[in-house]
């Protein structure tokens, strides 16, 4: 007889040996038959294919344990069991604690076969049946027990002295599934994963009381009712798609009508501005709000920074102070519309410029150049190239030259294109 068991359980295989040992069994116990300088695995693997009976020691300790050698030796002896009659003696499981057999984290084989209870590896009276079973020659298996109730399965092994209660609880909340080591187990892994988050939102379930458990039905029963009317009353695929453009035909309508108001007041506090009869007050703030109405423009534009004479390290610096106090005043104006194109090489045509902008999202773009004299700006249309609005600023007012370019730009943006 091989016993195999769980290095934590070693002094109750010791005396399961002595007991088998003593009614004249030949038992195989590795603490003893193991040798230095043997190979352990290749001879366990031969005592196991060449003994008689198979006896696993089964307890709290190899339930904790998700990896042990003995796993190994259990799943070796199931195999050898495959070639056996369905009726020959070989596994005889034995338990040496409280653990019920309800499930017990061992191979499925265990469970057609009876098992032996023997606390702490002690000799009771069914193993020294057992052991007179087995010397006198017979071989026919044991007849397996009736699989436990659920109540059962959560008493101990030990008949207690009260009855039992009359309403068993709910069964105990299942251990969570342990990953094995083969290499191809993932799938099984995750169906044994998803089954236990089943088996445990039902046992939290019926551990409720019973009013709530009527209203989480309820609760779920005219959910999906009201789901089910709602899905049949909509027609997502029909009524969706001409909401969604009609909403967005709306917005774009929205847009140019307000595009439209802002120009309109532009012109009226322009001529505000300029009535000789309105105070300096009022024509100081007819002039502010009519450079806000202005301004005023929707979509995105891009700057490229203005070319200049590589030979003139002057107009380079000049072209240079221009293009930074016209992006600021831009910027600051509208923060989240304007952004600067990285330079492309000297002498880069506009279109290709507008064609990357319009590539970008960008609805306008702005070119300029110095030529030592004068400096020319460009407002571009990025989509296909047309050219909005150009200007021309010598650069002989260089105090004031950022601000007229600022402000034509910011007048061609309204819709009103400023002289340069």
């Amino acid at each position: 007889m091989f016993i195999s068991y769980a290095s934590e359980n070693r002094e109750a295989a010791r005396l399961l040996r002595d007991a088998l040992a003593a009614s004249g069994l030949d038992v195989w116990y590795d603490e003893n038959e193991l040798l230095g300088g043997d190979a352990w695995d290749q001879k366990i693997r031969r005592q196991i294919r060449e003994c008689t009976y198979f006896m696993p020691v089964i307890s709290a300790q190899t339930e904790s344990r998700r990896e042990g050698y003995f796993r190994r030796e259990w799943r070796l002896a199931v195999d050898r069991s495959h070639d056996m009659a369905d009726d020959a003696m070989f596994l005889i499981p034995v338990v040496i604690d409280a653990t019920s057999e309800a499930g017990a984290r061992v191979p499925e084989k265990f469970a057609t076969v009876q098992w032996l209870r023997c606390p702490g590896g002690t000799r009771t009276p069914a193993l020294a049946a057992l052991a007179l079973r087995l010397t006198s020659g017979v071989s026919s298996a044991l007849p397996a027990a009736a699989p436990p109730s659920i109540a059962q399965a959560r008493r101990s092994p030990v008949p207690p002295a009260d009855p039992p209660p009359r309403h068993p609880g709910p069964p105990p909340m299942p251990p969570f599934p342990q990953r094995s080591r083969e290499r191809h187990d993932g799938l099984r892994y995750v169906a044994e994963v998803a089954w236990w988050l089943l088996s445990t939102a039902w046992i939290v379930f019926i551990r409720m009381p019973k009013w709530v458990r009527v209203l989480v039905t309820l609760w779920l029963l005219f959910g999906v009712l009201f789901k089910s009317c709602s899905s049949d009353s909509d027609s997502p695929g029909r009524a969706s798609r001409p909401s969604a453009l009609k909403a967005s035909g709306k917005a774009e309508a929205d847009k140019a009508a307000e595009d439209e108001s802002l120009k309109a007041a532009a012109s009226k506090l322009e001529k505000l501005a300029a009535d000789p009869s309105s105070g300096n007050l009022k024509s100081g703030f007819a002039k502010a709000g009519a450079e806000i109405a202005r301004a005023a423009w929707s979509g995105q534009l891009e700057l490229v920074p203005f070319e200049a004479e590589p030979s003139d390290p002057a107009s380079r610096k000049l072209v240079d102070e221009v293009f930074s106090r016209v992006f600021s005043r831009l910027s600051q104006a509208h923060p989240a519309q304007v952004k600067v194109q990285a330079a492309g090489p000297a002498g880069t045509d506009g279109a290709l410029l507008a064609a990357a902008a319009a590539k970008a999202g960008d609805t306008f773009l702005v070119l300029g150049r110095g030529t030592g004299t004068e400096i020319e700006v460009r407002l571009i249309k990025a989509q296909g190239g047309q050219v909005l609005w150009t200007g021309h600023y010598p650069t002989g007012a260089a105090p004031d030259l950022a601000e007229q370019v600022y402000q034509g730009l910011a007048a061609a943006l309204g819709g009103k294109p400023a002289s340069p």
